[in-house]
């Protein structure tokens, strides 16, 4: 993966102000704790992700004919198909007869040839198209009123599935860092692994929990705080998104002006995205890890992990390269660390006096993050 200008731009400015002993040059601020807690807040912001594109799946989990993935959107549970034809659909997952989820949103990734209800046996194929009902008869001719599964709107691109209850222009959405997705290269990589956890939380503090370096040292410490510095990041706005790089440990012994010139930036630097609303892309230097977190109620979220490779392993050495990054990552940090904060978090918001969270220099990527939820939503933080 090729370092991209703006991941340079944003190194060096990171390297000039850890040599300068600078902090970073923007405000303190303040979050309300019940942006994190208000029942009404949480079903204003369920139905602005309703209408946005979100990440749904990566294109190698749905790559091949009959491929289905189930999803809990942050508006509905979703199917995503690959129809015989080669073409990527999406539906809600409910049967048209009594609305039983059709497909579990805890399977993994699979291949159908048709999709069969386990209520009653209604029986749909790949296009959504219902094909057969049981006992047709008993319906009088109701049944034909329900001949197919509500559709959904859905694009690739980049490597990731997204999907939405309402039309929309993916390249237009993604806007400034369209570019930068297409240079990371990951159309095409394969899915080594997935994980998808329930969290005890908002889903606005995992987001959070991804935009600061501010807690490396202490909630890292015995994974990855050995390959960082701590609270040494550098952010910037990109439209609704966020583009950033924090600083790994070999960036200190790096030459000012000459990190252009680096075919090894992602040894030195950690990239990083907020693909608004809801999703965090990390570029390791070797893989990508794609985490979206999924509203499921006021202080549940879905998390879902997906770990994308070059190539799939070709050799026993592969493999266990790639297990080892996986288990560090998504087990060590993601899962013990990262996720079990957030759920601490939730259980101290619920015991809080104070009305407001303080966030720092060192975390104001969260504060543009509330800001821009704010904004779409025609609130104020």
């Amino acid at each position: 993966m090729p370092a991209e200008p703006a991941h340079v731009t944003l190194a060096e400015r990171l390297l000039a102000r850890i040599e300068q002993g600078e902090l970073p040059d923007v405000p303190v601020g303040e979050v309300a704790r019940d942006e994190y807690l208000s029942e009404a807040r949480f079903a204003a912001e369920r139905a602005l992700l309703a209408r946005l594109p979100l990440v749904a799946a990566v294109d190698d989990e749905i790559a091949q004919p009959g491929a289905c993935v189930a999803v809990d959107h942050a508006a509905a549970p979703l199917l995503l198909v690959r129809g015989a034809d080669g073409a990527l659909r999406g539906v809600r997952n409910a049967c048209r007869h009594r609305a039983t989820r059709l497909v579990d949103g805890d399977a993994p990734p699979c291949t159908k040839k048709a999709i069969v209800c386990p209520y009653h046996g209604w029986t749909y194929d790949l296009t959504g198209a219902r094909i057969h009902v049981p006992h047709e008869d008993a319906f009088a001719g109701r049944a034909a009123e329900r001949d197919a599964l509500a559709p959904v709107h859905v694009a690739s691109r980049h490597g990731i599935v997204w999907a939405s209850l309402e039309p929309f222009d993916l390249a237009e959405f993604l806007g400034p860092i369209d570019a930068d997705l297409a240079a990371l290269g990951a159309s095409g990589w394969a899915l080594y692994r997935r994980s998808v956890r329930d969290v005890r939380g908002n889903w606005k503090l995992v987001v959070d929990a991804f935009l600061d370096a501010y807690h490396i040292r202490t909630l890292h410490r015995d994974t990855v705080y050995r390959f960082f510095l701590d609270a040494q990041a550098e952010a910037e706005l990109a439209g609704p998104h966020i583009r950033a790089v924090t600083a790994r440990r070999a960036l200190l012994d790096a030459r000012r002006g000459s990190l252009g010139e680096r075919a090894d930036l992602r040894e030195l630097v950690t990239p990083s995205y907020l693909v608004f609303p809801n999703t965090i892309l990390v570029v390791h230097p070797d893989y990508l890890s794609v985490l979206a977190s999924f509203p499921l109620g006021v202080a549940r979220t879905r998390f879902v992990h997906w770990m994308l490779v070059p190539e799939r392993p070709a050799s026993e050495a592969d493999e266990r390269h790639w297990a080892k990054s996986f288990t560090l990552v998504d087990e060590g940090v993601f899962l013990d660390e990262d996720l079990f904060i957030v759920e601490a978090m939730q259980r101290g918001l619920e015991a809080a006096t104070d009305r407001t969270l303080l966030f720092g220099k060192h975390e104001h990527a969260a504060l543009w993050f509330h800001e821009r939820i704010a904004a779409a939503l025609g609130t104020r933080t």
